[in-house]
């Protein structure tokens, strides 16, 4: 598609919790911007990409480590096709 939408739910349609099925505690219309996420255009996701980049590396591990040794240059990295 052109234009893709994400946004959170706080539950599902299947749960049976009072705070699921409770009218008076769903979110509200005017409450969508707390629920979006981010919107996608021309296949990117334009806040999510940038939250994402990197999530899983911790850089207080490797502080300890020389400069030299903190960088990474695509060269290095070795897979196999």
């Amino acid at each position: 598609g052109l234009v893709a939408v994400a946004g959170v739910s706080p539950h599902g349609s299947d749960p049976a919790l009072y705070s699921a099925r409770c009218p008076h505690l769903r979110p509200r219309p005017g409450d969508f911007g707390a629920l979006l996420l981010d919107v996608g255009f021309l296949g990117r996701w334009w806040l999510l990409e940038e939250a994402l980049r990197d999530c899983d590396v911790n850089e207080e591990e490797f502080r300890h480590l020389p400069e030299p040794l903190r960088r990474l240059d695509p060269r290095d990295l070795r897979s196999e096709r």
